[in-house]
């Protein structure tokens, strides 16, 4: 039976919408909605006439209990496909080897700030043993390896005890990444393949704003912060480090739930560009399975 809803969310740029919801089955704080072209994690449900769903943008953060019964905590990320979840398995380093782990526990949380977040323990699965390598886990990759910079590990070290969150992407070896290609991509966007919510990212009001104008807006942004990444990162890294790493480059970005929409910061640039495609039309990916060879 289908049950019906208001969910009313905040995304990072401030703006609260309101609008029907259609579940099958009933919603509770730590549930996670995919709405308006993004994960939203439900922090409350208020009763009455009709049911009010409040979500807000989905974050999540790993850490790591070793056998010991020591944690390593990671920082925040956003949820987006692909991200962990109870049951998920993925690869780090140690001593320069991969070494493999599985999330066994899940709970809804909240920051220092009263933020929700999902809270998630990974344990030892060993699944190396048995050559059974699943995706790799890049920051925890970075803090714990001994190949890694001293710097990528005291920043995201810094990251992480200042609760913001992280976004990375990679370039394989000798890479360098396509910018034109990026730009030809935005260019060749369409309107039905922009989600809400990055539209409100890019400055896009889609309460009073003439929708005949939204796909010009959208990629008029995206062109600057095309613009704006490719010249730190072939510059001065004012805004997204970058490190070397067994992969080849490392891209970085650390910011607040609010600097998502901001179009000053390297973490605006760099979420609304990787939420676009148009950061994997230049090359950069997440770290996936065949990429571990290095490790061995």
């Amino acid at each position: 039976m289908a049950l019906e809803y208001e969910i009313v969310t905040v995304n990072g740029a401030g703006i609260e919408r309101a609008q029907p919801l259609v579940l099958a089955s009933e919603p509770r704080p730590g549930t996670l909605v995919t709405l308006d072209g993004r994960d939203w994690l439900v922090d409350a449900v208020e009763e009455g006439e009709t049911a009010r769903v409040v979500a807000k943008p989905a974050r999540y953060r790993l850490r790591l209990r070793h056998p010991d019964g020591r944690e390593e905590l990671g920082a925040f990320r956003r949820m987006r496909a692909g991200s962990p979840r109870l049951g998920h398995s993925f690869t780090t380093t140690e001593d320069g080897a991969p070494v493999s782990w599985e999330v066994i526990e899940e709970a809804f949380a909240h920051d220092d700030q009263d933020e929700p977040f999902l809270d998630l323990v990974a344990e030892r699965d060993y699944g190396e043993v048995d050559g059974d390598l699943p995706d790799h886990e890049l920051e925890h990759a970075l803090v714990r390896s001994a190949d890694a910079p001293d710097t990528a590990r005291d920043w995201i070290a810094e990251a992480t005890s200042s609760g913001l969150s992280i976004e990375l992407a990679a370039l394989e070896p000798d890479e360098a990444p396509d910018w034109e290609e990026a730009r030809r991509y935005i260019e060749a966007l369409s309107l039905d393949a922009v989600g809400d919510d990055l539209l409100e990212l890019c400055g896009v009001d889609t309460r009073a704003g003439r929708e005949g104008t939204w796909l010009e807006t959208v990629q008029a942004r995206l062109r600057e912060d095309l613009d704006n990444f490719s010249a730190d990162v072939e510059g001065n890294h004012d805004e997204i480090e970058e490190w070397d790493f067994h992969y080849g480059r490392v891209f970085a970005s650390v910011g607040s739930v609010a600097d998502e929409s901001n179009p000053f910061r390297g973490h605006g640039w760099m979420c609304r560009l990787l939420d676009a495609g148009a950061l994997g039309a230049a090359g950069f990916s997440r770290v996936r399975k065949p990429e571990l060879e290095g490790l061995d």
